[in-house]
């Protein structure tokens, strides 16, 4: 995890040159942005990302918690795959290497898992061979491949990104997610309960938009993805 409170944020959107991501986030113009940031001004990101509700399949329309359905396919693989590295090692702003056995961060970890594992794009990158640390909180925040679904554990289906403004993980269902936590944790990369307490931030449970399934063909038509 990265530093927490709107210090935090500030020098991660500074230094990791995401004052565009800002902007984005927050609906307003760059120079707004920075004199939120400059002043320490708490964020106040939930009402500049609507709640959607996406449709087109089992686990993707309709109410979510209790009771809800377990997700797209896609999604229980994004998952699956995610708590399989329960475990792995912790550097901040560390890089997965091209083998994935670097160290890395909550950013880095996610990652590599869409990215490497899944072959799916990142906030980015068409394609991520783990080489480089790659996309942080606030672009994947400001990212139009993923949806927000809602601000709490409820809305959670495995595959989901939990995101906050300094850190992150992938939801496995049943309020847990698998995160790269901190050096100190143990294990490092593992799950917990997800939770909105990181203080003077606000939780975006993101949904990836590639996580949709293919549209069945209709007459005359050769189908197109969802």
């Amino acid at each position: 995890m990265a530093v927490q409170g709107v210090n935090g944020i500030a020098v991660a959107a500074v230094g990791a040159g995401a004052l565009l991501a800002w902007s984005g986030i927050r609906g307003t113009r760059v120079t707004a942005a920075l004199r939120e940031i400059i002043s320490g001004q708490q964020p106040s990101v939930a009402d500049a990302y609507p709640v959607t509700t996406p449709t087109g399949g089992p686990g993707l329309g309709g109410a979510v918690g209790a009771g809800s359905p377990p997700g797209s396919a896609t999604g229980q693989a994004i998952a699956a795959d995610a708590r399989s590295y329960i475990g792995h090692a912790y550097s901040y702003g560390g890089a997965p290497g091209t083998s994935g056995r670097n160290p890395w961060d909550c950013s880095s970890f996610v990652n590599w898992v869409l990215g490497h594992d899944m072959h799916l794009a990142i906030p980015g990158f068409a394609t991520y061979d783990g080489s480089v640390h790659g996309p942080n909180t606030l672009l994947y925040l400001a990212w139009p491949g993923a949806v927000t679904v809602g601000h709490d554990a409820s809305a959670a289906l495995p595959g989901d990104l939990c995101v906050w403004q300094t850190h992150m993980g992938i939801a496995l269902g049943g309020g847990q997610m698998v995160s790269a936590r901190s050096a100190n944790s143990v294990p490092p990369t593992g799950i917990d309960n997800i939770t909105g307490d990181i203080p003077g931030e606000v939780l975006f449970v993101r949904r990836l938009k590639a996580v949709a399934p293919v549209a069945k063909a209709t007459a005359g038509t050769r189908g197109a993805g969802a």
